[in-house]
């Protein structure tokens, strides 16, 4: 007599647990303490103790921008072209060899003098920013591939970019402690004093990174299905570009990413010049105002996570510029450091639900593009995309340097006038609101809703952890 078996479950794909999120989680941090050091602490570091005229520093950006549109798609393509290499791997090798290039940068930036030509710090300035920013978009391209091989679903990006969040926002608060104090009501701080201080501050940050990449490991069933391999061809990427702004998806995903939120880039940096020169508060104050908000933040950002999974990552970002536009418009009026501290409140929390709920949706188009063309062009998009947001952050800098100058901004006055306290609330508080309102129109268009966002994420599971059958009739 034959036995009859019932007939075994399909065997579901092992997904990421909670230690393997964790390390995905970590390289991002690092690299935005880098950010946060590069764009924001260091700028207000040249301004005020190094001197350098605001004007300059503005022109470095503008000039940073143009490089970034030279070697930003070039970066993309060879590193979405360079072969698997058994015993190096391909993303996290890239990864490994960029962060000791981009620690020197910045140590360099801190030995530039005050006595020193102004042409001199400015020449100083750029070069160093033009290396720093090569190696740092090779690792930031090399590391949004790799986390989207290893956390290949919709679910598993949210957490990733959830934990990123925390870890992200410990970090800076650690990194950001020591130059609010120094930076803030402190006109006569000695530069070698900040500057050695500093220096202690890129040491955190070369730790971060080494805890970040000692674990994490490449696997070859990352790039069993997409991957490709060759030279770097002009006419290929020429036509790869002009089937991605064929793309619906690619354009208005592109236009909302350039606008909405390039205010944040240098936000810490506004936030600065609003607390020690309107406000006038000291660095105590700052740094409450700075961090209180975040811990608001950290216990509403799992429910964020849980909401974004529920109701869809673009359906979010509306819901999460709320808060953000009526924060920011709380925040002109303001008069005292507590006033601040609850406005950056609703700020943050609507920032932080726009970007977790950007992280998936921007794997999503990348997803979309795999699937009607067979490959995996991680690194182009990203390079294209920042690439296509860089102007709006770079101008967004230079628009805040000018409106100091133009409202008469002067860094060696004890006192700041009337009018050009008036020009730092409308870089703090106004232009943000601007950017945002103009930067959600195109997301209206963005065709990827909560359903094609489940089709994409099932998709992507099926292309990394499945069978190539199972990706393609998906």
């Amino acid at each position: 007599m034959s036995t009859a078996f019932p007939p075994q479950p399909a065997q579901q794909p092992d997904r990421l647990r909670g230690m393997q999120k964790f390390l995905l989680a970590l390289p991002v941090p690092a690299a935005s303490l880098s950010g946060v050091l590069i764009h924001n602490v260091y700028i207000k570091l040249y301004t005020d103790l190094i001197g350098l005229d605001p004007i300059y520093v503005g022109l470095v950006y503008l000039i940073y921008n143009i490089w970034n549109f030279l070697n930003d798609p070039l970066i993309g393509v060879w590193i979405d072209k360079r072969p698997y290499d058994p015993k190096r791997g391909k993303f996290l090798y890239l990864m490994r060899v960029s962060v000791p290039f981009m620690l020197l940068c910045l140590v360099a930036m801190l030995f530039s003098q005050p006595t020193w030509p102004q042409g001199l710090i400015f020449a100083a300035l750029l070069v160093e920013l033009f290396i720093f920013d090569t190696f740092s978009t090779t690792y930031l391209i090399a590391t949004q591939s790799f986390i989207l091989l290893a956390a290949p679903t919709k679910e598993e990006r949210v957490d990733v970019n959830v934990i990123q969040s925390y870890v992200a926002n410990v970090v800076s608060f650690f990194a950001t402690l020591v130059p609010t104090f120094l930076l803030v009501g402190n006109k006569g701080q000695n530069l070698t004093q900040v500057s050695l201080i500093l220096l202690g501050v890129v040491a955190f940050n070369a730790a971060i990174y080494a805890v970040a990449l000692f674990k994490l490991r490449d696997k070859p069933s990352y790039y069993a299905a997409g991957n490709q391999e060759g030279g770097l061809d002009v006419k290929t990427l020429r036509r790869d570009v002009r089937e991605l702004l064929r793309m619906k998806s690619f354009r208005s995903w592109a236009i909302y990413n350039l606008l909405a939120l390039a205010p944040n880039a240098v936000y810490f940096t506004a936030f600065l010049y609003l607390m020690d020169h309107v406000i006038k508060t000291g660095g105590l104050e700052a740094t409450l105002a700075d961090t209180v908000p975040m811990l608001v933040v950290f216990a509403f950002l799992p429910l964020i996570g849980k909401y974004i999974k529920k109701k869809g990552s673009k359906h979010a970002i509306f819901v999460g510029s709320l808060p953000y536009a009526l924060g920011h418009l709380a925040l002109f009026f303001t008069q005292t450091w507590l006033a601040v501290l609850l406005c950056y409140i609703p700020i943050m929390m609507g920032k932080y639900m726009m970007s977790t709920a950007g992280a998936p949706l921007s794997a999503a188009l990348i997803d979309e593009n795999e699937r009607e063309t067979g490959t995996r062009k991680t690194g182009l998009i990203t390079s294209l995309l920042t690439l296509i947001a860089a102007p709006a952050v770079s101008t967004q800098l230079m628009i805040f340097m000018a409106i100091l100058a133009f409202f008469g901004y002067d860094a060696k006055a004890p006192v700041q006038t009337a009018q050009a306290m008036m020009g730092i609330r409308i870089g703090t508080a106004l232009v943000p609101i601007a950017f945002l309102i103009v930067g959600l129109i195109p997301l209206i268009f963005f065709p990827i809703g909560r359903e094609k966002e489940a089709e994409l994420s099932a998709y992507s599971e099926a292309r990394r952890r499945g069978t190539q059958e199972d990706a393609d009739e998906r």
